[in-house]
C-alpha cells in the first residue's frame, strides 16, 4: 500500500459493543460502521471525546495510526457518552440501585415502634 492511500474497510476484532435503546447491545464490527455511528451521533451531544474518536477513525483509514488506537478512542467516547456495553441488564441495575436507596433510607430512619 502506498503512503497516504485510503484503506478499504477494516474489520474490528473483536467488535466494539455499545448499548443502544433500552439495554440492547449493538456491535460495531468495522471501521466504516464506527465512522457511520459517529456521523449519526447528535450534534448537540458531541464533545472532545467524540472529536478524538472521529479524528482517530480518519487517521486509521489513512494508515496514520493502527486501527486498535481508533478502537480505543471510540471506547473512550462510548464510556464518556454513557453507551459503553457493560453486559449488565440495565433494568436489573436500576432495580438494585432503587433497593439499595430504600434500604439506606430505612437504616437512617429512627426506629418507630407503636406503643403496645
Amino acid at each position: 500500500m502506498q503512503e497516504g492511500s485510503i484503506r478499504s474497510d477494516i474489520e474490528l476484532r473483536p467488535p466494539v459493543a455499545i448499548a443502544v435503546g433500552a439495554g440492547f447491545k449493538r456491535e460495531i464490527a468495522s471501521l466504516t460502521a464506527m465512522q457511520n455511528f459517529l456521523k449519526e451521533w447528535p450534534q448537540a451531544m458531541r464533545g472532545g471525546s467524540y472529536a478524538n474518536a472521529f479524528r482517530a477513525c480518519e487517521a486509521a483509514r489513512s494508515g496514520e495510526i493502527d486501527v486498535d488506537k481508533a478502537r480505543q478512542a471510540f471506547l473512550a467516547f462510548a464510556r464518556k457518552a454513557g453507551i459503553e456495553w457493560t453486559g449488565a441488564d440495565p433494568v436489573a441495575v436500576l432495580r438494585e440501585a432503587k433497593i439499595r436507596r430504600i434500604r439506606a433510607r430505612e437504616s437512617r430512619a429512627p426506629n418507630r415502634h407503636m406503643p403496645g
